[in-house]
């Protein structure tokens, strides 16, 4: 009996939590006290195809706040009858995923609450959709909650479960000759092949026929249609070709070196299609990867008698960018951008990952939306189908003891994000700016706890969900940490729940509103403190606010977007963009705000004023 209490006070203490969060990426939240729900399945199949989620009955909503309203025992059967009779309803769902330890009672109070734990649907079983017609029927999910998903969607995820001849990328374009194809191009790419195997058969083939090995040409067997593929266009076409409207006419290649004052110039250094160069991925690899390596430590080390130049950082920084290209989705508005940041390199490309971000983490799995294009970097020794490509990211990193990498799926437009800081997070600078703030108590620290402080000083805040992409510990644990840090005076706390943002507590300027050495220990909001107030190290001192920053933040919040989601998007620090960004838009009425009431509230969200 005393352990079943004490695993009934944990599961009460992970709900509170979780309300106390209100509905996240990862949770919602349904009464279910008039009967089980229909907007159900709306969130299961966004859910399932997205990166999974749990769905809690028996919480309910009165001016955005959660409280439980647990059902009875009786009530929690019909409930779960009824689910898996819907379930297994093809005019409900198209796909039943779960059994019945993913549906799980949990004593609550006087009552129970009813959790439904959703996994990731795989690439095979997605796309998930409501009723019968996936194209009106697919849902996924993002920082808003449900949203329906246009037919380009589901139509994409068809084509990723089924076999390679039906992939977007093996597409074959009509009355495409060979005019179309960059010939240098071609031939720089037969010379490396050749140089890098010598003796493969392939070298000796007629172009055609090696164009023909690499996916680049093909035949179809069932309308005896042939000719050149997409995936041959991209990888070796010349511009004008690749951006006809047969082919991908938004297709557009993207390298841009930001400086660390943007004030004085927007970059100092681009790459994109300007007609000094044929715009192919071939070509983009060959100019981008020398000039993202070019700023990497190249340490003396020798194998054998030989120097050798390429460390795992320059073999990780390879590998990264291959696979944003050969990751794309290609078709619709296709656009590849890779910035060169002074303390980070991102890369960004469309489409969503096929794997979850579990898997994609552990590695292993080799999933590849452009098996053609992962074919021809791999022929010349810069790519394998092995599932290794983040174990070597990641390795490399690690041997330049930097920050994790880490990568973000975004919807509307859906694209993936991969984030390659090169910053350590406790450097020498990092520590002394700390042992300023807090003194010698610093030096008492263990290593996970400094290294969320050096985030915290790095990012102007940290949360519970930013530091799992730094420090390999599991969420609890490091709520733990934060907690510990905050009854440390190291931290103080300002949000809700899990999205609560833990900033120095030598940083915040303190007044009536902020919270002393006693705050509480929980993830429950204990300060109002305006994220606004809390300065940031990285700020420039030029007030000078470009047009291209204003047109960028306009164009992003077609929707409401908050302060550090506009500054993650423009690649400005969050001090800068609420200070001066975003309050000029405010002062000009091109912005508006959720809650107008509450200018300094942590929940305000921003976006484009229509009129």
């Amino acid at each position: 009996m005393e352990d079943y209490i004490r695993e009934s006070l944990k599961i009460q203490s992970f709900i509170d939590d979780l309300m106390n969060g209100y509905e996240s990426k990862e949770v919602e939240f349904k009464s279910a006290h008039g009967g089980f729900p229909g907007s159900f399945w709306e969130t299961y199949s966004s859910f399932a195809n997205s990166d999974g989620g749990i769905i809690i009955f028996g919480v309910k909503e009165k001016n955005n706040v959660f409280s439980a309203k647990p059902h009875t025992k009786e009530e929690v059967a019909k409930l779960r009858k009824a689910f898996f009779s819907s379930q297994n309803d093809k005019d409900t769902i198209s796909l039943p995923l779960l059994s019945d330890k993913d549906v799980l009672d949990l004593p609550y109070s006087e009552g129970y609450l009813l959790a439904f734990i959703i996994p990731r649907a795989n690439r095979e079983q997605r796309p998930v959709y409501v009723g019968r017609d996936p194209m009106t029927g697919t849902f996924r999910r993002n920082d808003e909650g449900d949203y329906r998903c246009s037919p380009t969607v589901p139509t994409q995820m068809f084509a990723d479960r089924e076999s390679t001849q039906y992939k977007t990328e093996s597409r074959i374009l009509r009355n495409y000759t060979w005019d179309d194809i960059d010939m240098a191009s071609f031939r720089q790419y037969r010379t490396m092949f050749a140089n890098r195997t010598p003796s493969h058969p392939w070298t000796a083939l007629e172009d055609l026929e090696l164009m023909r090995k690499l996916g680049g040409y093909r035949k179809d067997r069932k309308t005896g249609a042939e000719g050149f593929t997409l995936a041959g266009l991209l990888m070796f076409g010349k511009t004008e070709s690749i951006t006809d409207p047969e082919c991908a006419p938004d297709f557009m290649l993207d390298y841009r070196e930001i400086p660390s004052d943007t004030s004085i110039t927007r970059w100092i250094d681009r790459i994109y299609p300007d007609g000094t160069w044929e715009a192919n991925l071939f070509q983009f690899y060959r100019l981008v990867l020398p000039k993202l390596q070019a700023f990497m430590p190249k340490p003396f080390i020798l194998k054998g008698d030989e120097r050798q130049d390429e460390t795992p950082v320059h073999e990780a920084l390879r590998e990264a960018l291959i696979n944003s290209l050969v990751h794309t989705l290609y078709g619709g508005s296709t656009r590849i951008v890779i910035l060169k940041l002074p303390t980070a390199i991102i890369m960004t490309n469309p489409g969503f990952l096929l794997v979850s971000l579990n898997q994609y983490y552990e590695g292993g799995i080799s999933e590849c939306r452009n098996p053609s294009l992962q074919k021809m970097f791999g022929l010349i020794g810069k790519s394998d189908k092995a599932g290794s490509g983040v174990d070597k990211i990641l390795k490399g990193w690690r041997s330049a003891k930097w920050r994790r990498p880490y990568i973000e799926e975004r919807s509307l437009p859906d694209k993936v994000e991969l984030y390659l800081p090169m910053e350590s997070l406790i450097s020498e600078e990092n520590l002394r700016a700390l042992h300023e703030k807090f003194g010698d108590s610093v030096y008492k620290l263990d290593y996970n706890r400094l290294s969320i402080l050096s985030s915290a000083y790095l990012e102007e805040y940290v949360t519970n969900n930013s530091l799992r992409n730094q420090i390999e510990l599991h969420p609890a644990d490091i709520t733990k940490l934060l907690r510990e840090l905050v009854k440390e005076n190291f931290l103080l706390p300002s949000g809700f729940g899990r999205g609560t943002m833990y900033y120095l507590s030598q940083d915040i300027q303190l007044s009536t509103n902020v919270p002393s050495s006693d705050v509480p220990s929980s993830d429950v909001p204990s300060s109002d403190v305006p994220s606004s107030d809390v300065p940031s190290s990285d700020v420039p001192s030029s007030k000078f606010i470009s047009p291209e920053e204003e047109i960028m933040v306009l164009e992003y919040c077609c929707q409401w977007r908050n302060a550090s989601e506009i500054a993650h998007q423009i690649g400005r620090s969050r001090q800068h963009t609420q200070k001066r960004i975003i309050k000029k838009l405010l002062a000009k009425d091109m912005l508006i705000m959720e809650f107008p009431d509450a200018p300094t509230s942590p929940k305000q969200r921003y976006k484009r004023n229509e009129r």
